[in-house]
């Protein structure tokens, strides 16, 4: 059994927990990134293979992200999007299990274009902001 990733933008609601929890984050603006800035992050991870199943609009899109050169123990993480709505338009993401190292470097690449994405766990761990 795996861990599920969530990304979320820096919204007043996401700030208000964040407020709760006594966690420190940036004043920047924040939202999902586009699907074409997921695209695009993904495409540039040149040290690891990307296998997408795109089955269309307002429908699951979903990524495999496999590191290339690492035959013992590569890194990895399924990048999921339930409603894919779009190149041009906001999606909301999540991970279905993976090494949390490259969901982080993902998540930075994303965090260039849309601002800082707060990663939660469903284990439990405590919610980090990528920047």
């Amino acid at each position: 059994m795996g861990i599920l990733w969530t990304a979320w933008p820096l919204d007043d609601d996401m700030r208000s927990w964040l407020d709760d929890q006594e966690m420190a984050y940036p004043r920047t603006p924040s939202r999902f990134p586009t699907g074409a800035e997921i695209k695009a992050a993904i495409s540039g991870l040149t040290a690891h293979s990307v296998e997408v199943n795109d089955s269309g609009l307002h429908a699951p899109w979903q990524a495999l992200i496999t590191q290339k050169d690492n035959e013992v123990d590569p890194a990895w993480a399924v990048l999921t999007v339930s409603d894919y709505s779009g190149d041009e338009l906001p999606q909301q993401l999540y991970f279905e299990n993976g090494h949390e190292s490259l969901i982080i470097d993902i998540l930075q690449r994303l965090a260039s274009s849309c601002g800082p994405l707060v990663l939660i766990d469903d284990a439990g761990g405590e919610p980090s902001v990528i920047s």
